[in-house]
């Protein structure tokens, strides 16, 4: 019993660095690009540098660091040319998601989106812009939540983090009214309006997510 909980300790352990780690990226404690030190976190969250450097791997996989060797590590950030691929990914699966949810599991999809934007509107009038960036996530995943492809869920996980630091960074002004037409996409059945109005709503986010990363 005394083994099993020494070995027990030292994940659960990597399990709450890496959560606040992530937490601290996501909402701009810790800028993009910025170098972080194993030593100095270890220090500022009273842990050992065990935990700090296995969280770190974790949140490397999950697209949140890069680790250069004799470099150091650093907070992700993006050029221009890697905010458009990822964009242009992000369009893809978003849309094939989408139109598969519409075909499979509409009344849900709907329901999911609907909330969503009634979220928003909550949130717009609180002008709660941290509230805006999580329900905007929501709003997006609800394709894949309402979507038996597991393939496209999966491989929107490989962007899902990125996503949610650079939302909380350039929050989207106009929410409700961009999202509201998508639902009025699906709510009609039209499946070639909603991905086309998807597709562009993904891929106007370019200028500010730029900015966000520091590019002009």
């Amino acid at each position: 019993m005394t083994s099993q909980l020494e070995l027990e300790r030292p994940r659960l352990l990597t399990d709450v660095v890496a959560e606040r780690l992530r937490e601290a990226i996501v909402k701009g404690d810790l800028k993009l690009g910025e170098q972080v030190s194993e030593a100095q976190l270890a220090q500022r969250m009273g842990v050992s540098k065990t935990p700090v450097r296995e969280a770190l791997l974790r949140l490397k996989s999950e697209g949140l660091v890069q680790i250069h060797p004799q470099r150091g590590t650093f907070v992700f950030t993006l050029s221009a040319q890697e905010l458009t691929h990822l964009l242009k990914f992000r369009a893809m699966v978003e849309t094939e998601a989408l139109r598969e949810a519409m075909s499979t599991h509409p009344a849900v999809l709907l329901q999911r989106m609907a909330q969503c934007v009634k979220e928003m509107k909550s949130a717009e009038r609180a002008r709660d812009l941290p509230a805006l960036a999580r329900i905007d996530m929501n709003f997006h995943w609800a394709f894949f939540e309402s979507c038996d492809n597991h393939y496209l869920s999966a491989s929107y996980q490989l962007l899902r983090h990125q996503l949610t630091a650079l939302r909380h960074r350039s929050p989207i002004t106009n929410a409700v009214v961009s999202h509201q037409v998508l639902v009025d996409a699906v709510e009609a059945q039209d499946a070639e309006k909603a991905c086309v109005l998807l597709r562009g709503h993904v891929l106007e986010n370019e200028p500010r997510y730029l900015t966000a990363c520091g590019g002009a």
